[in-house]
């Protein structure tokens, strides 16, 4: 039965295919009006490829988009242009209809990087009211209100332009497949649910959210020019946020952030508006309450809540024990030479009259476990914050391997430094391995068009990186939750799986900041393995924690600070009896008693 149920999304999409295929036959056969009831599925299909387009920006990138109507305006005002006016074929209008949605999506994205979700929203909002406009007054290139008629398809027949609507549906819904299913994809949903933890891994947010966005925008302009093509005309009407309605009910009823939602919901809400038409004057409301019912009684959509329940998910494995080791292809081989993996010299981070970090020296080896211990607020995560460019210093450097460190977060991966962040900032949506292989990201050097393409580089990287990924989670012993969701798991095998999803991009410095906390003697011991795992491989491992026990019986070398100075540094015997060490501690009989002994 389980079985079954599985490969019902798959029976379903062969089915919903073969119709669509036959549909201008079966019509052909059944009604004198085909050509009405051809429309109306055609037109559903151009609906959902502009769905599509909506779903990888909101779904998977995390961008508030209010302007894809006027896309959609956009890109029929290209192909309207191109094939009336210039004389084009169809399909050059087509080209121009992509090109000009990239573009202003390329270029509305740039110009908000800094800009948060809503107001994001509201810059698109904007642009979508611009491009209104313009069709309004720019007569002499759009026809102003009139718009523009008289585009056609030349040399195709109303069914075989059909099947060409049919075709682009099946190819957006490919790119969108493949991009999202790719390190591309992965890397954009990493962005959309922690741009911090993103960086730290070596994705640069705004580069990412340039390209899905951009990815977006082409694909809205597709929709458009095949409206025009469809219909014969574009007119400024076409742009107005009403008619948005129907793809965001859509988006919503099928399932944000699934591959195919928009699809089905399109299909859903073209059902139902062609049910009702006879009372299309409430075509508005009924599209409200649609929407609204579908979020308060399944807000992750129809394929979402499939996907969640007992029937959409794959079976759990059994759990596993650490087994094996590192992969050797993981880790890179530290440089010659007996220069320090990562120093920070006179670190100084000031804010306001706070003194976070005031003076700090820091020198860590490769092959080693360097700890940092200190009371609550004494300058321990500030200093990593430092050495990893999230804080830029007030005084001081940073050096990679005798080398200075790169000035932005994102870049410092690249040197080889790589940061587990205090506070989990797994990737919750995505699976226990897709959060491995996002971490990957940084070594894979296939673009966007081969993920899409599925060319030959992307399809050896991703094997490879789908094997070793598995391999660190055996390692690491969460091979049997591979499959299953990031925020499924308990606290300690999240910061276990952050700790893997870090050690997965390679490497050289690998620094975690308080990755205990929470965790059961179980789960500290396996942690333990892991840091001298990556301490034999040569890695150099730095540990910001509180656990002074698990400290002493893991680093090599610890450095105390307190009030954003270091008060000890040395070889844990060294630092264990220290009297600044143990005054530091007093009134916290605990870590006394551990420092102690």
């Amino acid at each position: 039965m389980d079985t079954i149920t599985r490969r019902l999304p798959a029976v379903l999409t062969a089915v919903a295919l073969a119709v669509l295929l036959a549909w201008p036959s079966i019509t052909g056969f059944y009604s004198y009006n085909d050509g009405y009831y051809n429309g109306i599925v055609a037109s559903a299909c151009i609906s959902a490829v502009l769905t599509i387009s909506l779903n990888l920006a909101m779904g998977y990138g995390g961008m508030l988009s209010m302007m894809h109507t006027g896309l959609q305006l956009l890109g029929g005002y290209g192909a309207g242009h191109l094939v009336v006016k210039a004389g084009a074929p169809w399909y050059a209008g087509i080209a121009a209809g992509v090109a000009l949605g990239a573009v202003l999506s390329a270029a509305v994205l740039l110009i908000s990087l800094r800009a948060t979700y809503l107001y994001f929203g509201m810059i698109t909002l904007a642009a979508n009211l611009i491009v209104v406009e313009g069709g309004k007054e720019w007569e002499d290139l759009t026809g102003g209100l009139n718009g523009i008629v008289g585009i056609a398809p030349g040399g195709l027949s109303k069914t075989a332009f059909y099947y060409v609507v049919l075709a682009f549906l099946v190819l957006t819904y490919i790119v969108q497949r493949n991009l999202v299913r790719s390190g591309v994809g992965r890397a954009a949903m990493a962005v959309r649910e922690s741009p911090d933890a993103a960086a730290a891994m070596g994705i640069r947010p705004a580069t990412t959210k340039a390209l899905v966005f951009s990815i977006a925008g082409g694909l809205a302009g597709l929709a458009g020019a095949l409206y025009a093509l469809q219909l014969g005309f574009i007119n400024p009407d076409v742009g107005l946020l009403d008619n948005g309605l129907v793809f965001f009910v859509g988006l919503f009823v099928g399932g944000i952030g699934t591959l195919a939602g928009p699809i089905l919901g399109v299909a859903l809400i073209a059902l139902l508006v062609e049910l009702i038409k006879d009372h299309a004057r409430y075509t508005t409301l009924i599209l409200g309450v649609a929407l609204l019912a579908a979020m308060m009684v399944i807000p992750r959509g129809v394929v979402g809540t499939w996907g969640a329940s007992r029937f959409g998910r794959r079976p759990d494995r059994e759990d596993t024990d650490p087994a094996g080791g590192l992969p050797d292809s993981v880790l890179p081989p530290p440089p010659p030479g007996d220069v320090p993996a990562l120093e920070g010299r006179g670190l100084v981070k000031h804010f306001g009259g706070v003194k976070a970090v005031d003076g700090v020296d820091i020198s860590v080896g490769s092959g080693t476990v360097h700890g940092i211990i200190g009371p609550n607020g004494s300058g321990k995560s500030t200093t990593v914050s430092c050495l990893t460019r999230f804080h830029q210093v007030d005084d001081g450097e940073v050096l990679v391997f005798g080398e200075t460190a790169a000035r932005h977060p994102w870049a410092v991966p690249s040197q080889g430094v790589i940061r587990v962040f205090q506070i989990p900032h797994l990737f919750e949506q995505q699976s226990v391995l897709d959060n491995v292989l996002t971490g990957r990201r940084r070594r894979e050097s296939y673009g966007w068009l081969a993920a899409v393409l599925r060319l030959p580089a992307y399809r050896r990287q991703d094997r490879a990186g789908r094997a070793e990924g598995r391999a660190l989670l055996e390692f690491a012993g969460l091979a049997g939750r591979a499959d299953r969701l990031a925020g499924s798991l308990s606290h300690g095998q999240k910061r276990l799986l952050e700790v893997v999803r870090a050690a997965a991009s390679g490497p050289r410095v690998l620094i975690l900041d308080e990755p205990a906390t929470g965790l059961t003697r179980t789960e500290i011991a396996a942690l333990a393995r892991l840091c001298r795992g990556f301490r034999d491989a040569g890695l150099a491992v730095v540990l910001i924690e509180h656990n002074v026990e698990f400290v002493m019986d893991v680093c090599d070398q610890i450095t105390v600070i307190d009030s954003g100075t270091v008060i000890a540094s040395g070889a844990p015997d060294h630092v264990r009896g220290h009297p600044a060490v143990l005054e530091a501690y007093l009134g916290r009989p605990d870590l006394v008693e551990e420092a102690t002994p």
